[in-house]
């Protein structure tokens, strides 16, 4: 039979910069770049910058210091002015950087740093070295912002090759040995203080899943507790009409024996009418405790879980984890469009916490391969009336052995995970009497359905 062509695959080393780009975006605080990067900031940087080379260029004081040619360092200076105000156009209105937007952002900072060893190059000795500090300083601040590291090197590499480009342009011999000791250092600062912040992020990571474990933890032993102690109540509210009646007819009795004692003699009646009397205080005195006791047992058998509205929070959801993820398209469905209730002890504040773990989830995946598509939809579902949302993505799926078995603490595929998500998850929908069921799409990826208690108007 003849053969189809046969599809090729790509060089291991292509892959591997691919996988390393997407774990550094991952990494990165979009929201921040963001917000630095506005066009009314990145306005007031060039002005700022533009006045400050010229009071360098020609500052009496400062032009014998620094020495530098205005012309040529402002010409240095135009390719990270254009990049920047390009950017920050482009990403004026946009909430999310797509890899397009990252993969532009490292030449913007690659230009930054081009423009200050310029600077360096172009400056007198004395000059220079004030260049140089400058320089190490705002490449080490770079590196620990967008976390470089030796395995996601991206940043260093523009960095190394904004410092190149300034080499030539050295105005004396003594700036290529300054360049000699400042390339190294500059590199090592700016992978050490990004490897120290990629260990704080993950430190801070852990220590918030732990968090969430131990607070799941609490709120399935509490829902525990609630659920005998509310077994308990209702068991006694069962026997309260007995009770009742139980009163009833002693009260009666208690009435019928006051009666008849009032035939019999002064003194015997006495008696027996202290002692009919005493029975009907006692009896009242145990009807009163017996309707606190009722009362009380309605008011805690009866509390109920807060109402959670699900659109604003699967939409939160996705604005949130699309921040982490920018290389992963998130949809969300509602089905019907009018706003659904769910009933969930916790609040908004607990489904957001669910569907975010399961979300996060789908985008790691096993750790080697994860989405690049998660749909969430959310509906009510036909038998039971409950509210049902629905978590799909096209990643690797669930191996066969972890679909029936039972969520465990701790247990993950991921090399640096912590098995809590699930866990977490599961716990913590068991509280609000939720479920959550977990598949593999017919099609390849995962498919997780939590049923909701759903409030009824």
């Amino acid at each position: 039979m003849p053969r189809g062509p046969r599809r090729s695959t790509p060089p291991e080393s292509s892959s591997w910069v691919v996988t390393a780009f997407r774990r550094w975006m991952r990494a990165q605080d979009a929201a921040h770049i963001l917000a630095s990067e506005r066009v009314g900031s990145c306005v007031g940087t060039v002005l700022a910058g533009t006045a400050l080379l010229a009071a360098i260029a020609w500052a009496p004081g400062a032009r014998t210091f620094f020495a530098i040619p205005f012309s040529t360092a402002f010409a240095c200076f135009v390719p990270g002015i254009v990049n920047g105000l390009a950017f920050s156009f482009v990403h004026s209105r946009r909430t999310r950087l797509a890899t397009w937007g990252w993969l532009w952002r490292l030449p913007c900072m690659a230009t930054l740093h081009f423009f200050l060893a310029s600077l360096m190059a172009l400056a007198a000795m004395p000059g220079a070295f004030v260049f140089a500090l400058v320089l190490v300083f705002t490449t080490a601040v770079h590196g620990r912002q967008y976390r470089v590291t030796w395995r996601q090197p991206f940043l260093a590499v523009g960095t190394l090759v904004g410092m190149l480009c300034a080499l030539p342009l050295r105005v004396s011999p003594d700036h290529a040995v300054l360049f000699a000791v400042v390339i190294p250092s500059v590199l090592f600062a700016q992978v050490y203080l990004g490897a120290f912040a990629v260990r704080h992020d993950q430190a801070r990571a852990d220590a918030e899943r732990l968090r969430a474990a131990v607070h799941a933890q609490l709120i399935e032993q509490q829902e525990r507790d609630v659920g005998q102690l509310t077994q308990a109540m209702a068991e006694m509210l069962r026997h309260h009409h007995d009770m009742e009646q139980a009163l009833l007819h002693a009260g009666s009795a208690a009435d019928m024996m006051k009666a008849i004692g009032g035939q019999r003699g002064l003194l015997a009646r006495s008696e027996f009418e202290d002692q009919a009397r005493q029975l009907q205080d006692s009896l009242r005195q145990i009807e009163e405790m017996v309707k606190e006791v009722r009362a009380k047992g309605r008011r805690f058998a009866g509390t109920e879980p807060e109402p959670v509205e699900l659109g604003p929070v699967l939409e939160a959801v996705q604005a949130q984890v699309s921040l982490r993820f920018p290389d992963v398209d998130i949809h969300v469905e509602l089905e019907p469009p009018r706003p659904q209730l769910a009933l969930l002890r916790g609040g908004p504040i607990t489904l957001r916490r669910v569907v975010e773990n399961l979300v996060v989830n789908a985008c790691e995946g096993n750790g080697e391969q994860g989405a690049s598509q998660v749909f969430i939809r959310a509906r009510t579902e036909p038998l039971s009336g409950r509210l049902e949302v629905e978590i799909e993505d096209d990643g690797p799926g669930f191996p066969p052995e972890r679909l029936t078995a039972p969520a465990e603490e701790l247990h993950t595929t991921k090399p640096q995970g912590t098995g809590l998500g699930l866990y977490t998850s599961e716990c913590l929908l068991r509280a609000s009497g939720g479920l959550l069921h977990r598949h593999n799409a017919p099609g390849g990826g995962a498919l997780l359905r939590i049923l909701l208690p759903r409030e009824y108007r």
